[in-house]
């Protein structure tokens, strides 16, 4: 009887540590948390399109962050991905605390840039995540570029789309994706290009996502 109780709890324990898979996401069997937008692999491209650092890193970050709890009609993923209310959550109170860490003056650059997926894979062994079960999914920014103004070329967040199993920190999956700028003011016009990235997930990519991963 003991040795019986014994191999329960080791299978009750292993399972609690089992990892998610991103065919658990897609088959609806695991929970989906939004852990909102990570900054601090990102440069922004284009000096006279931040001109206020300071305002970027202590009101903007947090702000833009606070759009996917606060407007979830514009920001949520939760209908995206066809969670249910209790296997749906955005927390983006992790990536606030780890975006004060970014000195946003010194990545102001003019050149361009990019980040490969072993540096995603290294900034999110850092993350201190208070979430612990489910997959969370995560935006590593790369850039933020500002056309100039005489320019074809759009305003547009690069950002890296990554899948987190929550209990390991794993990273499952991750792909670079666009999305546009726009809006009135600076924070509206950089949430719009965050909106973008959403929206691109829901016309293109998940159904790419569901079709090779389930």
């Amino acid at each position: 009887m003991k040795k019986l109780l014994l191999i329960l709890l080791l299978a009750a324990a292993a399972n609690s540590f089992a990892q998610n898979t991103m065919s658990d996401l897609f088959g609806h069997k695991t929970k989906l948390v939004f852990l909102g937008v990570d900054f601090t692999q990102a440069k922004y491209i284009g000096r006279a399109g931040f001109t206020d650092p300071e305002a970027i890193k202590n009101q903007h970050m947090v702000s833009w962050n606070n759009l996917i709890e606060l407007e979830p009609k514009k920001f949520s993923l939760q209908k995206i991905f066809g969670q249910s209310n209790d296997m749906y959550l955005s927390k983006v109170e992790d990536m606030v605390n780890l975006n004060k860490s970014v000195d946003v003056a010194s990545n102001i650059i003019s050149d361009p840039y990019s980040i490969t997926e072993d540096q995603v894979k290294k900034s999110v062994a850092k993350y201190s995540l208070s979430e612990k079960s489910g997959i969370g999914i995560v935006y590593v920014v790369e850039s933020l570029f500002k056309a100039p103004e005489d320019s074809k070329e759009k305003s547009a967040m690069t950002a890296w789309v990554t899948f987190i199993d929550l209990s390991s920190k794993k990273v499952l999956y991750t792909e670079k994706v666009v999305g546009k700028a726009g809006g009135f003011g600076f924070k509206n016009y950089w949430a719009g290009a965050i909106y973008q990235i959403n929206e691109e997930i829901d016309s293109k990519l998940y159904k790419k996502w569901s079709k090779s991963m389930k």
